[in-house]
């Protein structure tokens, strides 16, 4: 197998594209992948400033280190979520610190320990869907951080495996509501700011061979609540058929983003009020994250 490039040994075959690289020229072409992703869907112009949410997963390295390498103002926050379990949330941020330390990316820890006196573990007795919970509590924190630093957007490290079983998931529920708002790119509204996905189109072995080339240390802790979900379910079944149908998953998910206004022209936006805790968009005031975690 050699490198289309090059012609030399070839460190990666991707039949999507018809194609395999070796080290050097793989680099380069997952580097205007994203390039072209970020063009394609307006996500940043040049030299912007963008807060990278980091779990400390390879995926979210990978988007932080694409990012900062292609010239833009990265910086990255890392919520703290409290779980002690297995020490899972320790070793999060400790493969986020070493990674913004060997990249030299200013990072920010959100504690919320630091900041409630309680995490995750301890709201979660009061809550059975803890998975919920958890998004939710992230969302708020990485949105209200985004707004107050004034940064251009809140990048996040999905993947084209995450967006085509997501995209599948809605679909099969006809959930109107999400499938009106599964692009790569939510522009800002009066108290949202702007959310990007730049590894939309990107899928799980590009991802892993990227991080692999650059020495990226993941996480290997698992989150002690996660449990079997019908999404992981989903994501087999799509890369079963991927492997028989190379490039499916592309297809079926940049598909999507050019029919999306089918979607959007049936769904109406709910109500919002402002919440008057921390004075952002909400259904109802207090919003649900002051009311569970300021007592609101």
């Amino acid at each position: 197998m050699k490198c289309r490039v090059c012609k030399g040994e070839a460190f990666i075959k991707l039949p999507a594209h018809n194609a395999a690289f070796c080290s050097e020229h793989f680099d380069a072409f997952f580097l205007r992948q994203i390039t072209r992703t970020i063009k394609k869907y307006a996500m940043l112009p040049p030299a912007a400033h963008v807060v990278v949410a980091l779990s400390g997963g390879k995926d979210s390295l990978t988007t932080a280190l694409v990012l900062s390498r292609l010239g833009y103002k990265v910086e990255a926050l890392f919520v703290d979520l409290g779980i002690d379990s297995g020490e899972f949330s320790f070793a999060s941020r400790q493969a986020c610190e070493e990674f913004c330390a060997l990249h030299t990316i200013p990072l920010t820890v959100y504690d919320l320990r630091a900041e409630f006196s309680r995490g995750i573990p301890e709201i979660a007795k009061r809550y059975p869907r803890i998975c919920a919970l958890c998004g939710m509590t992230k969302r708020h924190i990485m949105n209200e951080y985004t707004l107050t630093v004034g940064a251009h957007a809140l990048a996040t490290g999905h993947t084209l495996d995450d967006m085509s079983a997501s995209l599948f998931a809605n679909l099969l529920r006809w959930d109107l509501h999400h499938l009106a708002k599964g692009l790569p790119v939510l522009p800002s509204e009066d108290g949202f700011a702007k959310k990007i996905k730049p590894l939309a189109l990107q899928g799980e072995k590009e991802i892993r061979a990227f991080a692999q080339l650059h020495g990226l240390k993941p996480v290997e802790a698992v989150c002690p609540y996660a449990k079997e979900a019908k999404f992981k379910r989903y994501k087999a079944m799509l890369s079963e058929l991927e492997e028989k149908s190379p490039g499916l998953k592309r297809a079926f998910y940049e598909g999507y983003t050019e029919q999306v206004h089918r979607f959007k022209e049936k769904t109406a936006r709910p109500p919002r009020v402002t919440c008057a805790v921390c004075g952002l968009p909400a259904a109802a005031s207090p919003c649900t994250f002051c009311r569970i975690w300021r007592n609101a």
